[in-house]
Formats: structure tokens, C-alpha cells, sequence
């Protein structure tokens, strides 16, 4: 048994794997629900590099008999990705579950693999019949995993765009999925080129090759996932769209008397409480501090605020933090400290709304104040 360099170095990302798939039990403030789901995607990673690495040191007959099992898993990849973000992003969404039609291809391939070995000593063109078999599970596989990474991408769209009428604050963990959902499609693609180059023109690049990078390309996805999951355990989710459509889009409005109510208690929130302080500050909770609830809430910012809940907390943020500059408390700590103390939770986060409110830099502005 002699292994390759690579084939090394899968196995070494396998080991990684494993690893992951232990580690991600405890991880603090864990979503114990979405976090299931990339354990069940790392197993199937796990398998797919497994048979990538070694799977030549075993009988060709055995694996012609059998490997179709593997094959199953590729029409879980996408059922679980997209169950992945919505128990992620979503309240109320930690143990979402697709219905269970998603998941009958994936059963009736099982079925069709039985079938498979019961009718396998009496197939008697084995050539014809496995290169029709590659093509249609070729096929089959790249347009259940193409069709739920794209429903997978409206919903983080969905998510990006309506991050800011809900929380205070931007999470890294965007990123994170918008790059696991890139290296799914780069995946994607290298697939379809794979089956260009097997069943319909030979491409300048070996299928072998085509593979090879495939494999490399769920390594890497596989430490995306490890790294973010271990030092970004804890995310902030926003409601899921309603079927009925988003209070804050219909027409009919809130009772003037309800909307003054709100309103007086949102200005109390913010102003006397200083609520804006709290980092973890989503409208979800403001809603019930005041206690109302996140449509009405989100209908009074829109239509009276004239704001996003992000612009609003940010702008009473980075006013706390104005004043403190001009009680010239920069001589005594350091900015970040500073907003840190006003409710900003990130550098990132804090610079992009200084600067959206102030049209100038934090280090500009005390320019301007000290130049006073």
C-alpha cells in the first residue's frame, strides 16, 4: 500500500475533519441546532475525501458492487446546507426541519443501490452500463445540490438585506457563509466541467485533475468551517419572512394612539435608559422591553423614524460617543474603549457608523474638536 503526497495530505485534512466534528459539541453559547447540521456536512466531507484518498487500495469489483451508497450523500448535501442557514439566521428556526419530501430522492436511491447489488452478477455490458449510470447520477447530483444553494443564497440575501431593520451591529458570520456557499458553487462548476470533459468534449484539463481540486476545495471549506464555528460561536438571528408579508410594507397603519405609545417609549429607551448601550441590542429585544411587538416596532421605525433600527441605535451610539470626546475622555482611553462603553460591539462596526453618521473618521473629528 503506497500513498501519494496528496493522498497524504487528504487524509491529514480528514484527521481535521474528525476533529471538527468533536470540537463543535463544545463550543460555548453553542446553536446547538445548526451546529448539528455542519457535524452531519463534515461526516459526508469526511467520507467523500476518505474514498478520494484510498479508495484505489480497494477491490474495483467491491466498489462497483457497493459505492453507490457514497453517492447517496450527495443528495443530503443541499437539504442540509439549507437547513444549515435557516437554523442559523432565523429565531424560532433552531430546530427547523425540511419537510420530508426533500429528502425521498436520497431514499429512493438507497432503494435503487439495493437493486443495484441484487441485479449486479447479471449485468452483462458493465462498460455501457456504468457510463450510463455515472452520466444520470453526474446529472442528477449537480441539479439537487445546484437548486438548494440557490435557494440557500436568497435566503442569506434575504438575511444581509434585512440585517440592519433588526440588529445594531454587523457579524462577521455573514462572511463565513457567503464564502462556504462560494466554495459549494466553485464546486459546482468544477463539476459540470467534469461532466463536459467525461460525456461530451475533452476539455485541456484531465478529469483526474478536475477531481483532485474538487477534493481540495472541500478541505478548505472544512477549515472555513472549523475556524468560524470554534471563534464565532455565537450569532444574532432576525425573524423569518412571513408568508403574509412584512408589517412594515402594508399599507394600513398603526393606531395613532399606538404609534404615540411606541414612539414615547422607544425615545424613553433610548435617551433615559441609554439602552443603546447594550451591545447584543437586536430589535427583538427592544420590542420586548417595551413591550410590543417586532412588527409594530419595526412599522414605527419605517414610517415614523424614518430610519432602520440600525440607524437608529448607531446614531444615538456614536452621539454618546461624540460628547465623551468633547469631555475630551480620548485623553484617557483609547477610542475602541470608548465605543465599547457606548454599546458597539466590533472596530468595524463602530468606524462604518461613525463615518455614515459623521461623514468623517473618529480620528478626523477630534481633530475638529481639539482645532476648537
Amino acid at each position: 500500500m503506497s500513498i501519494s503526497l496528496y493522498e497524504l495530505f487528504l487524509v491529514s485534512i480528514i484527521g481535521q475533519c474528525i476533529f471538527l466534528i468533536f470540537a463543535i459539541q463544545y463550543i460555548p453559547k453553542k446553536h446547538t441546532g445548526a451546529n448539528r447540521i455542519i457535524q452531519y456536512l463534515l461526516v459526508i466531507y469526511c467520507v467523500f475525501l476518505f474514498e478520494r484518498a484510498l479508495g484505489h487500495e480497494f477491490d474495483i469489483d467491491f466498489l462497483r458492487r457497493y459505492s453507490n451508497f457514497i453517492n447517496t450523500l450527495y443528495l443530503l448535501i443541499g437539504p442540509f446546507v439549507y437547513t444549515y442557514i435557516r437554523r442559523l439566521f432565523f429565531y424560532k428556526n433552531g430546530n427547523y426541519q425540511l419537510a420530508y419530501y426533500h429528502y425521498l430522492p436520497a431514499l429512493f436511491y438507497v432503494g435503487y443501490c439495493f437493486l443495484h447489488i441484487y441485479y449486479y452478477d447479471s449485468i452483462k455490458d458493465y462498460k455501457s452500463y456504468f457510463n450510463t449510470l455515472l452520466f444520470w447520477n453526474d446529472i442528477i447530483f449537480f441539479i439537487s445540490i445546484s437548486a438548494y444553494l440557490f435557494i440557500s443564497n436568497r435566503l442569506l440575501n434575504y438575511y444581509k438585506k434585512n440585517e440592519e431593520q433588526e440588529l445594531s451591529f454587523n457579524q462577521t458570520i455573514i462572511k463565513y457563509v457567503e464564502i462556504m456557499l462560494i466554495c459549494l458553487w466553485v464546486y459546482m462548476i468544477f463539476w459540470l466541467l467534469g461532466i463536459i470533459e467525461r460525456f461530451v468534449i475533452k476539455l485541456p484539463i484531465d478529469i483526474r485533475m478536475i477531481w483532485d481540486i474538487s477534493c481540495l476545495i472541500f478541505g478548505i471549506q472544512i477549515y472555513i468551517v472549523g475556524f468560524y464555528n470554534l471563534k464565532h460561536p455565537e450569532v444574532f438571528k432576525i425573524r423569518f419572512p412571513s408568508k403574509n408579508g412584512d408589517m412594515s410594507k402594508r399599507k394600513n397603519k398603526l393606531d395613532e394612539n399606538e404609534i404615540s405609545k411606541i414612539q414615547n417609549l422607544v425615545d424613553v429607551f433610548f435617551k433615559e435608559e441609554k439602552g443603546y448601550r447594550r451591545p447584543e441590542l437586536s430589535l427583538a429585544i427592544l420590542a420586548n422591553e417595551i413591550n410590543t411587538t417586532t412588527n409594530k416596532l419595526s412599522w414605527v421605525l419605517n414610517n415614523i423614524y424614518k430610519k432602520t433600527f440600525y440607524e437608529l441605535v448607531n446614531e444615538y451610539r456614536v452621539e454618546d460617543f461624540s460628547q465623551r470626546i468633547n469631555e475630551n475622555a480620548h485623553k484617557e482611553f483609547t477610542l475602541i474603549s470608548i465605543a465599547y462603553e457606548v454599546g458597539f460591539n466590533s472596530k468595524s462596526t463602530f468606524y462604518k457608523a461613525f463615518k455614515e453618521v459623521k461623514k468623517i473618521t473618529p480620528s478626523e473629528y477630534i481633530k475638529q474638536v481639539e482645532n476648537l
